[in-house]
This record gives C-alpha cells, structure tokens and sequence, in this order.
C-alpha cells in the first residue's frame, strides 16, 4: 500500500516556497524597465538640427562633442599657416614645432655603445648584403640587412638611406620592402633596412614557452602605447630612437658618406620617415610613402590607426601632416601617394600644396616632390622606383631613370633572418620595451612625493578639469519612476552639464529616506545598475539616496567602434575617441571628472540633498579619485571598490594589462600615482578602500 504524502510536511514546504519567493522579490535585480534604454532611440537634440532628419548614435556622443573642436583646432593651424610669409617667419615656426615636437613624445635616453655587429655576409649579382644586430639601448636589440651596391661599378663611400618598415608582421623581410632596399643598391646607395619594434624578429610580447607572438604591429604598438603614455613617453619614441641610432650606425662606417643620408619608408614606415625627418638634419633627402594626409582631416573621419601614430597634443599645439615636410625646409622631401588609398589622395595633395608655398618661401621649391601611383595602398614599384630615383638625384647628383628588374629575388623570412633563434627577445639579456619603461616607472616611483597643493595644481592641469564657470546650468530630463521592492523608488534621468553631453542616470530613493539625506553618487564605467545588488542596494537600504550615474562614453554612451588594432579586449573599446582627445591634449579622465563635479554642484542645489559621497567601482575609481582629491572639501565621504591598485601597476603587467585607454593620463607617473590619492584622501578621514585589484584584471 503506498504511504500518502504527511498533510504538515506539505504545508511546512509550502510555506517555504512562500518564504523563498518572499525573499527573491526583495533582493531581485533591477527590473526589467530599468535594464532597458534610458535614452530614446532618436533623441534629436544630439543631431544638431531637426532638418538632418537623423539622430547620432548614442555610441558617437563623445566623438560628435570633439568634433567642434578638432575642427576650431584646425581653422587655428590654417591661420597660424597663412601667417608665413618670410624665411625667417618659417624658422621660427620650424623651431617651435620642433620643440613642441620632442616635448610631446618625450625625452630620449642618452646614446650608450651601439655594439653593432656584421652576423653574416651574401653576396648577390650585383649588390652585398650584410645582416647587422645592435643595440639601440643597452640590450634592446635592433635586427636589420644592409645592402651594398657593387664597388666595382659605385666605388665607395657610398651615400646611405635608412629604410623604415610599414606594418608588415615580418618587418625586413616584407618582399615589397625587400625590393625597395635592394634597388637603392643596384643604383648605387647603401640601404640601412631596419625592423621596428613588434614586427619581424622584434616581436616585444612573446609567449616564452610556444616561442610565438601573442600580438604584433598595430595591436602591439597599442599595447606598449598603454604603458608609454603614463611614463609621458610615446609608442613613436622608441621606433625615432632605433632610427636615429641606425644613422648613428651608418656614420661610424668608412664606406658610408657621413654627411650624405636618406630615409624612407612606406606606411607606418612613412610615419617614422615623416617624424624623424622632422626632426634630425643629418636626414638630407626624405621619401615618405603612403602615409602622408592630413591630422585633421582624420580626426574628423574618427580614424586614428595606432599608438605612434597619435602624438600628444598635436591637433592642440598645431602640427598637421604638411608641417612634417614644412619642418625640413629647404631639405629634399618626396611624397609618394596612391589614387586608391585608405590614407584619402585629396588629404595628400592639400598637405603637398601647404608644404610647396614653404618651399618656395625657403627658395626651394624645386626640392618637393609627389608621385602618385593608380593603385591601392602599398609600396608598389612605381613607387618604389620614383623613391630611388628622386634619392639617386638628390643624394648622388645623377638625374637618371629607375627601373626595377624583373629578375630581383626576394629572401624568404627565414633567409633573411639576423638572431640564432628568429627574435631578439630571445638572445641573452634581451630587454624589451616594457623592460625599459618598468625602469623608467620605479625610477619615478622612487621620485616622488605625497600630494600636496603644488601637486594637486599640476593633477588639474594635466587632465584638463575645467573651472566651475565653464558649466552653464544643469539641464535635467525626468523619464519617469519605478517602484522597486521594500518601497524604494527609481527615478530616471538625463543630466546635460553641457551642450553634446547627455549622461544616463537613475536617482534610487528609499522608503524611510529624511527630508533631508546624504546622496551617494555612483560611478561604475559598467553601467548605472551595474554591482545593484551587491554595492548599490545596500546604500539605498542603509537610508541613503543613490544617483547612479553613466559618464560620458561609458553605458549607454560607450563607443561601439571596436577596431582590433586597439585591442578592445585588454584597452576597451573607446581607442579611437580616445586618441582624438589625446590629440587635442586631452584626457578622458578629465572629461568625466568635469561630470562628476558638474553633478555635485546640481546634487548641492537639490533639497533633498543634505551632503554628497562618492562611490567609484572598477574603471570609475579614477574619474571619482580625481574628483575627490581636486575637490576634497565638496565630499563628504569615497569609497572605492575594485580600484586599480597603481598606474605603476599597468606599466609593469605591460604586456597584459588589461587598463583601458580612457583611464590613462598622459605623463601621469611624473606627478603623482593613485596610491597617493587614497593616501591623500585617507590622511584627511575620507576614504574607504574596499578592494583594489592589478592591471591584470578587467
């Protein structure tokens, strides 16, 4: 006979069910109405006019807001432009830029021994090849190929062309390159071909036990970009010092004429020929190849390639790409174009025109010149000839025809490989580019001192943090109230500090909240309802209103532009809208900062505010340890959790960190580090630090 289920078990689990469900609803997560979009789909206040007849993206705001004022810096750098008109006007213009110039990539170390050695030596139908390492920096290591031409038929010293490589992920070995170099020699000029960092055997970030690159080119640039622009030093300030060490080299050779060098490159290769010959006199005549356009023009395109590529404050201080020939007057400059480039062919020829009317002013306008191929984007040989062609003539003297030979072979990479094992990385005592900027962070770590008022001026300068006047009134947008569980209410909002700038929030009150409470401002770069139920809640149930606010380009507002060569998955997904701030000199630290504080100064005219906290999770711990360090008195109280443990950190987990882009300050390490904020803040009774975590962690 089967036993009936006992009548007081039954209701004993029922009554649990009840319980439990009870339980759910008080601690439920953030319904459903709150998880959706703040902002309307076609808010139309961000589109500037009703005629246009469309919304921008949401995901576009912080670009549409620096859009204005990449254009005002680009009207300042026409008008600063027109204003030349005497060779002693271009002198001094020449000298400023240039001292703006190295300023903004940082300072280079001082030269030590090259330790060059010749590791092997070929000899091909009409020209030498020799394959050289040396040591730009004590054993930073640069691999590369000279080729000599024939003595028999170009008897020494030769001239000498450095040639710089393009994003290519085998460097040196790139057949175009290849090409390239070996036909300087068959007309004559020595080529210098050097392998930047992160391409060909210099590979920085390398899996040490498969012995393969885990990125390289652009996505490793990006990555040792994170790391260089706290130290106040650039991507580009490594690849300018292995290049002005190459010509170092060349002029410690007696078959190379010391006073008689060149550069070229292509692509990324024509980025380091634009700058160093910018730069260093010793370069006579310079071929920049498929790189050449304008700053400006690709700001306001939001395209902005990778970390050499951007230079701090360039768009602010006025260098635009035409300057970069303009610097060099009266020097030979060549421009090699093509009709189908990424790089636009209109951008090209306005920079050559800019760059000619200084040539002429110089007296020189003979020694500018453009070819332009019909093709895509690329080294092609009428290029590669009219480069050659143009260094032969003014270099040598000899106004003559290039031809390329059908009959030229290339090497494969293993061929034209210089280290015993393929990278530098894995010779003795190798040092990367992280390895040199750890150095550089301990160094200023051991430097400097707590925060103070010198201290805290320099912080405001550095990320921008406009004065209160700067804000008109704050304009609020009520979208309605949710009831959520235990009586506490939801109200959304749309706070607009300034005009462009529309920051997602929602203000949680609770049941038994007074007349008058502290208000706890919640920063997460996740989103308005991101750790409710873990971090939020609990405030709003303690009796305290929380407004949870999304700042400019975080939540609803975030950059969904996601380009690998930023490395979304280490740097975030903001690196092109971070790179047209960093241009204009700056910081997305900065901008959010001014959120946070143009939200204070409306929370302090709300009645039911009595005082304002700060809470920053992750990623929000900067901008709210900003705001609380350069307004401590308009605080009350700073919590953090999950707080970044130190720039100094991301700089050491290099090759891994996972700091985004928009949470860095350029030259931040050479002023002060978050460890002195919170102790700055701690000394004064105001913090709670929950938890921190390392660079490693998102």
């Amino acid at each position: 006979m089967k036993k009936s289920t006992h009548p007081l078990l039954l209701a004993v689990f029922t009554l649990l069910c009840v319980m439990l469900a009870g339980s759910s609803a008080l601690f439920a997560e953030v319904p459903n109405s709150l998880k959706s979009n703040l902002l309307p789909e076609n808010l139309r206040v961000l589109s500037g006019t009703e005629a246009e007849g469309s919304a921008v993206k949401r995901s576009n705001m912080v670009f549409q807001w620096l859009l204005p004022q990449v254009i005002d810096a680009e009207k300042t750098w026409r008008t600063n432009y027109e204003a030349l008109q005497t060779p002693d006007q271009v002198r001094a213009y020449q000298k400023r830029l240039r001292a703006e110039f190295f300023n903004a990539i940082g300072s280079f170390p001082n030269d030590t021994p090259l330790n060059a050695k010749i590791v092997d030596t070929i000899q091909y139908d009409g020209y030498v090849m020799e394959k050289i390492i040396y040591e730009s920096q004590p054993n930073h290591f640069v691999t590369a190929v000279m080729y000599l031409p024939d003595e028999k038929k170009f008897p020494k010293p030769w001239s000498g062309v450095v040639i710089t490589c393009g994003h290519s992920f085998n460097g040196k070995g790139s057949d175009a390159y290849q090409r390239a170099a070996i036909l300087h020699a068959l007309n004559g000029i020595a080529a210098f071909h050097v392998d930047p960092i992160d391409q060909g055997e210099r590979m920085q970030n390398v899996d040490m036990n498969t012995k393969k690159p885990r990125v390289s080119c652009v996505q490793g640039h990006n990555q040792i970009g994170i790391g260089s622009i706290l130290l106040g030093r650039n991507a580009a300030t490594f690849e300018l010092h292995d290049l002005f060490r190459a010509l170092d080299y060349l002029q410690t050779r007696g078959d190379i004429r010391h006073d008689n060098l060149g550069m070229t490159g292509n692509s990324g290769g024509g980025t380091q020929t634009s700058y160093a010959m910018a730069l260093d006199d010793r370069i006579k005549v310079a071929c920049s190849n498929c790189y050449t356009c304008s700053l400006y023009g690709l700001k306001k395109r939001n395209d902005t390639q990778d970390a050499e590529q951007n230079i701090f404050g360039q768009g602010a201080f006025g260098m635009d790409h035409a300057d970069y020939c303009m610097m060099r007057a009266p020097l030979p400059t060549y421009l090699g174009t093509a009709t189908k480039d990424f790089f636009p062919l209109d951008m090209a020829k306005q920079s050559f025109k800019d760059a000619q009317r200084i040539f002429k002013i110089m007296g020189s306008e003979e020694n500018i010149y453009r070819a332009e191929t019909n093709n895509q984007h690329g080294w092609d040989k009428t290029l590669r000839q009219e480069t050659v062609r143009f260094m032969v003539k003014h270099l040598e003297g000899r106004d003559v025809e290039v031809i390329e030979p059908d009959s030229i072979k290339t090497l494969k990479d293993p061929e034209i490989q210089v280290t015993p094992n393929g990278q530098t990385v894995f010779m003795e005592g190798a040092r990367t580019t992280y390895d040199i900027n750890r150095d550089e962070a301990k160094r200023l770590t051991a430097g400097r001192k707590p925060i103070n008022d010198e201290t805290i001026a320099k912080i405001r300068e550095l990320i921008k943090v406009r004065d209160a006047s700067a804000f008109g009134e704050m304009k609020v947008r009520d979208l309605g109230t949710e009831s959520l569980a235990d009586g506490i209410t939801a109200q959304k909002l749309i706070l607009e500090p300034e005009t462009g700038i529309y920051l997602p929030g929602i203000l949680f009150k609770p049941a038994n909240a007074s007349e008058k409470a502290d208000v706890v401002l919640f920063v997460s770069d996740k989103g308005k309802t991101d750790g409710y139920d873990e971090s939020l809640l609990p405030l709003v149930k303690s009796g305290k209103i929380v407004l949870s606010i999304e700042l400019r380009g975080w939540g609803e507002t975030q950059q969904s532009f996601r380009a690998s060569y930023y490395r979304p998955s280490h740097l975030g997904t903001d690196g092109a809208d971070f790179y047209v701030a960093y241009c204009l000199a700056k910081t997305h630290v900065g901008f959010r900062t001014d959120d946070i504080l143009a939200v204070t100064r409306w929370l302090k005219t709300q009645a039911f505010c009595a005082n304002v906290e700060l809470y920053g999770l992750s990623e929000g711990c900067v901008p709210v340890l900003h705001a609380a360090v350069l307004e401590k008195d308009c605080f009350k109280h700073v919590t953090l959790e999950r707080c970044l443990v130190s720039w100094t950190n991301t700089v050491e987990n290099g090759e891994d960190s996972h700091t985004p882009l928009t949470s860095t300050v350029h030259g931040a390490l050479k002023v002060y580090d978050l460890p002195e904020m919170r102790a700055y803040l701690e000394n004064a009774g105001k913090l709670t630090l929950k938890s921190t975590k390392t660079a490693l962690e998102k």
